[in-house]
C-alpha cells in the first residue's frame, strides 16, 4: 500500500513539476550513482577553471524519526494536494517505529 501511494505521489509532484530533476531519493530510474557523477562533474569543472570546489556532506542519523511532520503535510496542502491522501499520509506519519532486519537479527526500536 505504501509503495502504491509513494508512486502516486511521486507521478503527482513530477507532473506539476513540484520536485526538482536533481532530488533522487526514492524515485524510479534515478540513484546514488546519479549524483556521485554530478559530483565528479562538478570536482572537474572546477579543477579545469582552476576554481576551489568545496563539498559538504551530512549523516543525519535518524532522519525519519527528527523529520518535522507538521512540514511535510503543510507542503502537501502547499502542492494542493487535499482530500484523502494527506490523510493517509497524516495517519502513516503518527506513532511510526521502524526496525530493519538484517540476516535474521532485527535493530533496536
Amino acid at each position: 500500500m505504501e509503495r502504491m501511494v509513494n508512486n502516486r505521489l511521486v507521478w503527482y509532484l513530477e507532473r506539476n513539476k513540484l520536485i526538482t530533476p536533481t532530488k533522487i531519493g526514492f524515485r524510479k530510474g534515478r540513484s546514488t550513482t546519479d549524483q556521485l557523477v554530478r559530483l565528479e562533474t562538478f570536482i572537474r569543472e572546477g579543477n579545469i577553471q582552476e576554481q576551489h570546489v568545496t563539498a559538504i556532506f551530512f549523516d543525519l542519523k535518524k532522519a525519519y524519526n527528527t523529520t518535522w511532520k507538521y512540514g511535510i503535510m503543510k507542503d502537501l496542502h502547499d502542492a494542493s494536494l487535499r482530500g484523502r491522501l494527506p490523510l493517509f499520509i497524516a495517519g502513516f506519519l503518527s506513532d511510526r517505529k521502524f526496525q530493519i532486519r538484517v540476516c535474521g537479527t532485527y535493530s533496536k526500536l
